[in-house]
């Protein structure tokens, strides 16, 4: 015999809305994720729009300062070059301000753009206004003597030979246990040289354009702001406390870095290199530092690409140096 159960027709609409009413429950929240989802691309990119519409705007402008160069009098090329140096350097600002939204790529893009800028800003300085020639002016003058009282093999001096390539180079060689200064003028827009150093402690106290440190073993670098690259390779066991838009640290080891830099730093074939936020005061830094157009609250330090280091992990070539263990004061 079969029984039929009885239902409750009330109970059975009341499941029916019940399961009705989840669904819409969980339809509406899967439409609000995909609106909150959809709102905040929206938002990255326009966001994303106008940094790339006012980057290219600014680089036009700077691209125009440059080529107006060659139509400005000299007397004022050089407040024209500076103002192009700060007008990168804003730019410089603006990029590093905008690399929680944009992509590393496009960082990456636009710092090579900005490297270009200066490159070529400098080429073009360099060409207007060229460095004064090497000059023999405050040799004492000798009284005329005939062929005959000057031998030719003896007294007529070869200066192709007796000079040195790096006498006409700024900076410091072939040095081991000393204090060396460079400071103000002697720095500044300048490409100065470290090279082949021991046991030296050299400080640079202002703004030179470019610095290459290459053969150091057991030294100490300070510099003010480089305006444009640090190209650093084959240190050994020193500590250098540097700021400047880009750096390239090759072939070191056993380094200590006090770094401030605009930019993302490359490091390449180096190991046991250790980092720690810049700290060095010198009289003059803080004008130096807005010279530069270097934000002194834009410090990407711990931004280091290792081309040895492809992983998603840290790098095993770097690390920080810990608070307790940075050197707190270097006077």
């Amino acid at each position: 015999m079969n029984f039929n159960v009885p239902i409750d027709p009330s109970n059975e609409t009341t499941n029916r809305l019940n399961q009705l009413t989840q669904r819409e429950v969980e339809r509406q929240v899967n439409l609000q994720k995909k609106k909150d989802n959809k709102g905040l691309l929206v938002a990255d990119n326009e966001k994303l729009e106008f940094f790339e519409s006012l980057f290219a705007e600014k680089r036009l402008y700077i691209e125009h300062l440059i080529d107006l160069s060659k139509g400005i009098p000299v007397k004022d090329l050089p407040d024209h070059f500076n103002q192009i140096l700060k007008d990168i350097g804003t730019l410089q600002k603006y990029v590093a301000a905008s690399n929680i939204f944009i992509r590393n790529y496009d960082v990456e893009r636009c710092q090579n753009i900005l490297q270009d800028l200066t490159v070529k800003s400098k080429q073009l300085e360099d060409e207007l206004l060229p460095k004064k020639k090497f000059s023999f002016k405050n040799r004492v003058k000798q009284k005329p003597q005939t062929s005959q009282q000057t031998p030719k093999g003896n007294d007529v001096v070869d200066f192709k030979v007796k000079i040195e390539p790096e006498k006409l180079t700024n900076g410091f060689f072939n040095r081991c246990n000393e204090s060396l200064t460079l400071k103000g003028d002697d720095l500044l827009k300048k490409d100065i040289t470290l090279e082949k150093l021991e046991s030296c402690i050299i400080f640079l106290k202002g703004m030179p354009s470019t610095l290459h440190l290459n053969q150091l073993k057991n030294c100490k670098v300070f510099t003010g702001p480089v305006t444009t690259s640090i190209f650093a390779e084959h240190c050994e066991n020193c500590t250098l406390v540097i700021a400047c838009q880009q750096l390239r640290l090759h072939n070191s080891k056993r380094t200590d870095i006090y770094l401030f830099v605009t930019s993302r730093a490359i490091m390449e074939d180096c190991t046991e290199i250790s980092l720690a936020p810049y700290n060095w005061i010198y009289e003059g830094i803080t004008s130096d530092f807005e010279s530069a157009s270097f934000d002194t609250a834009v410090n990407n330090w711990t931004s280091i690409d290792d081309f040895d280091w492809l992983n998603q992990k840290h790098s095993p070539n770097w690390k920080e140096i810990e608070e307790k263990d940075r050197v707190q004061s270097w006077n």
